[in-house]
């Protein structure tokens, strides 16, 4: 009888892991995202509350195999090599993320001079920084998935919030200002305005409808979180360019708008362009929708559009408004592995004024473009590399690169792609940015 009472109690036990097997399966290699996202934030919570960590208890199947050795090429688009890559030391830090590593802050491109403890975190190298505030604090995300935190410099979990967030945010006086997105099912979810749009011709069942997701910095709370789609297809021009490239391109149904960056104007920014186009508030966002290759300057306090940017670009990444009143926009040129480029963009006719084109410069997804102190910084994220553009005058008038960064490894680093000799590990960067070094105040 004892030994049928133990044969019943390893069957339980068994049943019970080979449930848990079932579900991870499903959730993550079906790619049932909602089940995935669920359980992910659940698992999470329950480690940083026991403060245990399961990835280092149970092994994680995504990391052993990054750790294999693949011949995978990456390409040869990378300009340099683990002996020739740039060496100075940088002016400013950077805080880099790779695709395949924690975040961590750079003095030069061979010092680390901080990096923050994510232990608590399960797959912490999807996790994302966003913001890196004076006092060593972090906003960061799970990549693409749910959960959102403040963590202090050591690592320590401030506050976190059970929301989705997709990708690039911005930060102003205490609000953070983060592509969000939810589900829906087309064509049946439609409502209002949207059964009007060539939308109720998609059949999609999980189609991501992006969400302005806004968060108070200080203590995670939500603020407002907007449905895009049901506001912007009020205007008649954004309805217009959605249904055309509807039609044109099937992939839209899956992904309408794929907002993939958020800017907030400050008022020196609002006063600038104010005088190119007419702005209803004081309070703007500059939207980047990828999939409609459609930039939008929109009013938070009306909820409506100001001004449209549309097909100057393809598949672009991070608009931004420099100080000499004009757009500058990382344009992908619609994934090409052949060439990338930056534009610069007069608002007043929506013309573009110039380009910075050059030789071996391509980016297919993502590129991110930084201005600091009146420096262009570009982060060419396929390439892993990091330049300076430095013209003779105004942007872009007799320019050159000057590289500052290439993520080029030995084989001790955990990727699998090579350079194009297979000589050495590379990998992409998800985000870097670089921060003044005297107002950083926590770095000993």
């Amino acid at each position: 009888m004892d030994i049928i009472d133990k044969l019943l109690k390893f069957c339980f036990i068994l049943s019970i892991l080979f449930f848990i097997f079932l579900l991870g399966f499903l959730s993550s290699d079906l790619k049932l995202k909602r089940i995935y996202e669920g359980l992910s934030f659940i698992i999470n919570d329950i480690e940083t509350k026991f403060n245990i960590n399961l990835k280092k208890k149970f092994g994680d199947r995504e990391m052993r195999q990054s750790l294999a050795i693949h011949k995978n090429k990456s390409g040869s688009s990378s300009n340099f090599n683990f002996d020739n890559r740039p060496k100075e030391k940088f002016e400013h830090y950077l805080l880099v993320k790779h695709d395949e590593t924690q975040p961590i802050l750079m003095e030069t491109p061979d010092k680390v001079i901080w990096s923050w403890d994510l232990s608590n975190f399960r797959n912490n190298s999807k996790i994302i920084p966003y913001h890196l505030f004076e006092n060593g604090d972090l906003i960061i995300g799970k990549f693409e998935t749910k959960g959102i935190y403040r963590i202090d410099k050591f690592g320590n979990i401030i506050w976190r919030n059970n929301s989705l967030n997709h990708h690039w945010i911005d930060i102003e006086q205490n609000k953070l200002f983060i592509p969000s997105r939810k589900f829906v099912s087309l064509p049946n979810d439609l409502k209002g305005d949207l059964k009007n749009s060539e939308l109720k011709n998609c059949n999609n069942k999980n189609s991501a409808f992006d969400t302005i997701l806004i968060l108070n910095s200080i203590n995670g709370g939500v603020i407002s979180n907007l449905s895009l789609m049901e506001i912007l297809i009020k205007n008649d021009k954004f309805k217009k360019v959605l249904n055309k490239k509807v039609l044109s391109d099937d992939k839209v149904c899956a992904d309408p708008l794929h907002l993939n960056d958020i800017q907030k104007l400050n008022i020196d920014e609002i006063n600038l362009i104010n005088k190119k186009i007419p702005l209803t508030s004081d309070n703007i966002l500059i939207l980047s929708l990828r999939s409609l290759d459609m930039i939008l300057f929109y009013d938070l306090d009306n909820n409506k559009i100001n001004h449209i940017v549309v097909d100057l670009f393809a598949k672009q990444h991070s608009p931004r408004l420099h100080q000499d009143g004009f757009l500058y926009v990382f344009d992908n040129n619609n994934f090409s592995p052949k060439n990338s480029k930056i534009v610069k963009i007069d608002l007043e006719d929506n013309s573009i004024v110039s380009t910075f084109e050059a030789e071996n410069f391509a980016t297919p997804s993502r590129g991110r473009l930084q201005f600091l102190n009146n420096d262009l910084f570009v982060q060419s994220s396929g390439q892993g590399e990091i330049f300076k553009i430095i013209c003779e005058s105004d942007f872009f008038k007799n320019c050159k690169r000057k590289y500052l960064y290439s993520s080029n490894f030995d084989f001790f680093y955990p990727s699998n792609n090579y350079d194009e000799n297979f000589s050495f590990k590379k990998d992409g960067i998800y985000i870097g940015d670089f921060y003044e070094k005297n107002k950083l105040k926590f770095i000993d």
